[in-house]
């Protein structure tokens, strides 16, 4: 039996118990992929991350991401959660504010922003640029079945348009806050619907206030019934707004929240990088558990 240092982090939070959680184990070297895999099965939560050192020179530290079924090769917020959490550890210290993370999709530049005038680690956001989302494919021939399985009828354009920028996200666009707000989806039906994808990303614009986008993400098939606060779905969601011609109902620069239903109040900020929709997605994160982890 070996030690291990572990934290549990809430990401696109400032506060404890709210965004979304990641399980980390830090100098996870030696562990084998099954027990990476037993280790976030039992944790139960939507992503764990295991941090070890890169393979290759130039990265500060590589990051494997596993749900409770199967491994990542990029996901949000357990890698801004993990940032949170390598910082907060003296793993590793940014250069002017900058670092990259070595993971499955590649490496990965993060910027840490401090707050003006305080240095509390809650107070600093952290940015990643993510990997291009890549257009699968528009289907609309799904429209009619996922209004039934979501419990509410879709908008009729753009049809369900699949992206994935590690995982796969099926977008569907609703005509209002409240529709999606008020989803109940059938998780069986929907974890039959579209096996090829990751889960499905169900948004709406929000006209006015602090927001521009209000979304839910479910991915039953990846072993997540409804995911918290979901970073490589908002960092795609700007390359279906592109394809699909509505980038001004957001403009470049926004804040998507999500999980209100949950009760965790997540909030992710969100910089439109090219005319291809390439993101860079940040948000604040808090540790919530700090220990060991024995295996």
């Amino acid at each position: 039996m070996k030690t291990y240092r572990f934290k549990q982090v809430d990401a696109f939070t400032s506060r404890p118990l709210y965004g979304n959680p990641v399980a980390v184990v830090l100098d996870a070297d030696d562990l084998t992929d099954d027990q990476m895999q037993r280790v976030a099965n039992w944790t139960n939560l939507s992503e764990t991350t295991f941090v070890l050192k890169p393979t290759i020179a130039g990265p500060a530290y590589r990051l494997r991401i596993f749900t409770p079924v199967h491994e990542l090769l990029f996901a949000g917020h357990p890698t801004i959660g993990s940032c949170h959490a390598v910082l907060e550890a003296n793993v590793v210290a940014p250069k002017d504010g900058r670092l990259v993370q070595e993971c499955g999709a590649g490496n990965l530049p993060l910027r840490i922003e401090a707050s003006t005038g305080s240095e509390r680690a809650e107070n600093r956001r952290i940015w990643v640029e993510a990997p291009e989302a890549k257009l699968i494919g528009e289907q609309p021939e799904l429209s009619s079945t996922l209004s039934e399985v979501l419990g509410c009828r879709i908008a009729e354009s753009p049809a369900p348009t699949a992206f994935r920028n590690g995982p796969t996200w099926l977008f569907v666009r609703f005509e209002t806050e409240s529709e999606v707000a008020a989803l109940k989806p059938d998780m069986s039906a929907l974890a039959k619907l579209s096996p090829t994808v990751t889960g499905v990303a169900a948004f709406a614009f929000v006209n006015g206030g602090e927001f521009a986008v209000h979304i839910r993400c479910f991915a039953p098939v990846a072993g997540v019934p409804e995911d918290p606060v979901t970073g490589s779905a908002n960092a795609a969601l700007p390359a279906y707004l592109v394809h699909h011609g509505l980038l001004e109902k957001t403009g470049r620069e926004y804040i998507a929240t999500q999980a209100t239903e949950m009760g965790r109040d997540g909030r992710v900020c969100v910089r439109v990088l090219d005319t291809d929709g390439r993101a860079e997605i940040g948000g604040h994160a808090v540790t919530v558990v700090d220990g060991e982890i024995r295996l």
